[in-house]
């Protein structure tokens, strides 16, 4: 029953996140439901960009309708995928491709900002062992977007979601 719900779960935020996806580079917005407490969100391209290893890096803004955190998606383009850097004001998390599967992982040391025991006292195991994948099939950037804003808050322990 629970990967019944589960996979309803993920259909229904696909189809959100395809429903209302714009050409976010183009200036649009990207909004959808996270099907989360979170609520609402909206992606816009960011004012400020990210830099990841001294490199300025193409940079989103996610903003949720209940909750205050400021979440930095910033995009680092290699040749056979793009990684994608969440980041708030005291957690960070990488999503990523490999061998064609979309999915979470924990920040590579090179990318990382935080001590690495600030990230895995707030990371929930569950969530983050539930999004190792995502997707299987090819995505284009904006459903990557929608996608990474649908799952984010689930990688977050409860009793930190309030103080992201």
């Amino acid at each position: 029953m629970k990967t019944k719900l589960w996979i309803l779960t993920i259909c229904l935020a696909i189809i959100s996140v395809s429903a209302s996806a714009g050409d976010i580079k183009n200036g649009q917005e990207l909004k959808g439901t996270s099907l989360t407490d979170f609520g609402n969100y909206t992606i816009s391209h960011a004012d400020v960009p990210m830099v990841v290893n001294n490199i300025i890096v193409e940079t989103y803004d996610l903003n949720y309708s209940n909750n205050s955190c400021d979440v930095r998606i910033g995009l680092i383009k290699e040749k056979k995928c793009t990684t994608f850097i969440v980041r708030t004001d005291d957690f960070e998390i990488e999503y990523t491709c490999n061998q064609g599967v979309f999915g979470v992982k924990k920040i590579e040391k090179k990318y990382q900002q935080f001590p690495k025991e600030t990230n895995d006292c707030k990371l929930d195991r569950v969530g983050y062992l539930a999004q190792q994948v995502i997707c299987q099939n090819k995505k284009s950037e904006d459903e990557l977007l929608g996608l990474i804003a649908c799952y984010f808050p689930n990688l977050v322990k409860e009793e930190y979601q309030a103080s992201l």
